[in-house]
């Protein structure tokens, strides 16, 4: 959306300018990723501290906290590793002019490997039911 506003106001190739969007744009996404972030912590504690030994119950609960860090550097590495790529071939996806970069295919992505991990996760759920607990 905010590139179809920034070409519909010939703003695309300008830099330091304002755009007449509302910050209420976001908010279905941050609405979204809050609800799915209060399902996603308190299933992944629950997962940790019921599958771990018993003599490793608080050590469960670290790892669930560890994964979130480990989720944030993989990030960074997966935002360098795309801009580069994305850049020696051309046009790059994430530029300095938010208004020139393509952060829509960058998302697009993010959704393709967002499947693809939940159809991993749906092949270990398989696994993990087959196991007695």
């Amino acid at each position: 959306y905010r590139l179809k506003v920034a070409a519909d106001h010939g703003l695309i190739h300008q830099t330091g300018v304002k755009l007449p969007l509302t910050i209420f744009v976001l908010l279905p996404q941050f609405v979204l990723m809050g609800i799915a972030d209060a399902f996603l912590v308190v299933a992944k504690l629950e997962f940790f501290y019921d599958q771990a030994p018993e003599s490793m119950k608080s050590l469960g609960t670290s790892y669930s906290l560890t994964s979130l860090g480990i989720g944030n550097f993989l990030s960074s590495f997966l935002l360098s590793t795309v801009s580069k790529i994305t850049i020696k071939r051309g046009r790059g996806w994430i530029l300095n002019n938010l208004n020139e970069s393509r952060l829509d295919y960058y998302y697009l992505f993010f959704a393709l490997l967002n499947f693809v991990n939940f159809a991993l996760f749906l092949v270990v759920v398989k696994f993990l039911l087959d196991f007695p607990p």
